[in-house]
């Protein structure tokens, strides 16, 4: 009489070889799917090193511009904070009525290589202080730079990664909400470099621009410096 092969019956223990092949393949499954999101991980492209700080307010005290995108300049002399609302748009009303007044202004920092933005949700404080003297911008001559155009929110903290064909909609919708553009590239020594983008006459960059933004261009324009930041005064934009 031969040896019955052993079968799983529902009610009964499962039979010791069955049980050995379940946990064998369970294991293997599970060390697959482990190898896979951690391949996976590894070759995400670095997002770089802006940060959005949800967790804490800023107040900074400076006086507001809006000439040619809202900015406080900080009384500390760092560079100008881009000022921003809430979601894909500039600043609200109540902070763009204050332009040309010192105030102090409260929300949440967005940063990426000390170049700053500052979303704010409530009116600025009017503070009697002296206005300072605004500098006025330091010509670079012109350049031709090949770049990305990108939405300063984004770019500088809100979005990770806040570049590339996979975030074009998002960047469009920004730069179209008020959101300033801007393009970033690193020179031969490995520094990085931010340019706020505008019309040749320093006003804000022409809706024309708008479907190349995320796309890889050569921009060709005027170079200046001013608050802090680079400004180009496009005057070309090659795709």
């Amino acid at each position: 009489m031969s040896e019955r092969e052993p079968i799983y019956v529902l009610y009964r223990p499962l039979p010791a070889t069955l049980l050995t092949l379940v946990l064998a393949a369970v294991g293997a499954l599970a060390g697959l799917l482990a190898g896979t999101a951690a391949a996976t991980a590894l070759a995400q492209r670095d997002p770089g090193p802006a940060v959005w700080d949800t967790s804490n307010t800023a107040t900074l005290t400076g006086i507001i511009v809006a000439d040619p995108y809202p900015m406080l300049l900080p009384a500390d002399g760092s560079p100008g904070v881009i000022l921003m609302g809430v979601g894909k748009g500039g600043p609200p009303q109540s902070v763009l009525s204050m332009a040309g007044q010192t105030v102090e202004a409260t929300g949440y920092i967005l940063e990426r290589d000390g170049m700053r933005v500052l979303e704010v949700d409530s009116p600025p404080t009017e503070l009697s202080l002296p206005l300072p003297n605004r500098a006025a911008p330091v010509d670079h001559g012109t350049h031709a730079i090949a770049a990305e155009i990108l939405d300063t929110k984004c770019y500088l903290g809100a979005m990770k990664p806040g570049d590339g064909q996979g975030h074009k909609a998002c960047a469009i919708l920004c730069v179209a909400g008020g959101v300033p553009p801007m393009i970033a590239w690193t020179d031969d020594t490995g520094k990085n470099h931010y340019a706020l983008l505008t019309a040749p006459d320093g006003s804000p960059m022409p809706e024309q621009y708008h479907g190349l933004i995320a796309e890889p261009v050569k921009i060709e324009g005027r170079l200046t410096s001013r608050d802090g930041w680079l400004w180009m005064a496009i005057t070309n934009v090659a795709h």
